[in-house]
C-alpha cells in the first residue's frame, strides 16, 4: 500500500509509514496519492508516478548502479596510480615494506571510493551509477540525506560489502524498505526515482567522458601499461 502522505510504498498490513512515520489507512492496496494524472504506461517505471509515489529501489537496480560506479572508480584510480607511479622512486625511498605499500594503496583506494559516495549521495542523493539507473538515497524524514547521514551510510558500506556485498544483500532482502545496515544507521532509504530523459542522457555522457579522460590520462603518463606483452620466439 502507498502512504497517502509521502507516497512511498509500504508492505501490506503495516500500521505506519516507515518513511514519514504517519499512520496508514486500513486499506489493503491503496493507490498512490490522488492526482489528476495516471501513470503513463511505458514511460515511467513502477518506482515513481506523476503523483510523486515511489517504491523502494529494486536490489537489481542497486547492483547495476554499484557496477557502474565501480567502473568509474576503477578508471579514476587508474589515472591516479599512473601519476603516483611517476614518483615511485621517491616512495621507495621512504623505506616502507611491501605489505605496508599494499596497505597504503588499498587505503587510498577505499578513501577515494568513500569520498565519491559520500559527496555525491550527500549533496545530490545519487552517484552517477544511481542517477543512470534511476534510484536515489533519501532521508527517512524526507529530503536529501545530507553530509552527516551520507558519511554514516558510506562508512558502514565496508561492513555491508562483506563478503562481496552478501551481508548487505541479505539484510536488504529481509528488511522493511530494502534497507541495508548503513541505511538503518544513517536513517536513509533508497527509492526508485527515475530522472527525466535529458538528465539521464547528461549523466550517461558525463560518465563516458570522465572514464575516457581518465583512461587517456593513464595512457599519457604510463603508455607501457597499455602495450601488449612481447612474445619471444
Amino acid at each position: 500500500m502507498y502512504c497517502p502522505y509521502c507516497g512511498v510504498k509500504n508492505d501490506r498490513g503495516e500500521s505506519e509509514c516507515f518513511i514519514c512515520g504517519k499512520k496508514l489507512p486500513a486499506l489493503t492496496d491503496a493507490e498512490p496519492p490522488a492526482s489528476s494524472s495516471r501513470r503513463s504506461k511505458g514511460t515511467q517505471r513502477s518506482g515513481a508516478s506523476s503523483s510523486g509515489a515511489a517504491d523502494p529501489a529494486r536490489l537489481g537496480d542497486r547492483f547495476i548502479a554499484i557496477i557502474l560506479d565501480t567502473i568509474f572508480l576503477g578508471a579514476l584510480i587508474l589515472v591516479i596510480a599512473a601519476v603516483v607511479s611517476l614518483r615511485w622512486s621517491m616512495i621507495e625511498g621512504l623505506g616502507l615494506s611491501k605489505p605496508m605499500l599494499i596497505a597504503a594503496a588499498s587505503g587510498a583506494a577505499l578513501l577515494i571510493a568513500f569520498l565519491y559516495y559520500w559527496l555525491l549521495e550527500g549533496a545530490f542523493g545519487a552517484t552517477m551509477g544511481k542517477a543512470m539507473v534511476g534510484v536515489r538515497v533519501l532521508h527517512l524524514g524526507g529530503g536529501l540525506p545530507g553530509m552527516r547521514s551520507s558519511a554514516v551510510r558510506n562508512l558502514l558500506r565496508v561492513i555491508d560489502a562483506l563478503p562481496f556485498y552478501l551481508l548487505g544483500f541479505f539484510v536488504a532482502v529481509f528488511s522493511r524498505g530494502k534497507r541495508r545496515i548503513g541505511d538503518y544507521a544513517a536513517k536513509t532509504v533508497v527509492l526508485e526515482q527515475p530522472p527525466t530523459l535529458g538528465s539521464r542522457i547528461t549523466v550517461v555522457c558525463l560518465w563516458f567522458v570522465l572514464i575516457a579522460a581518465a583512461v587517456w590520462g593513464a595512457y599519457v603518463f604510463r603508455p607501457e601499461w597499455f602495450q601488449a606483452p612481447r612474445l619471444t620466439p
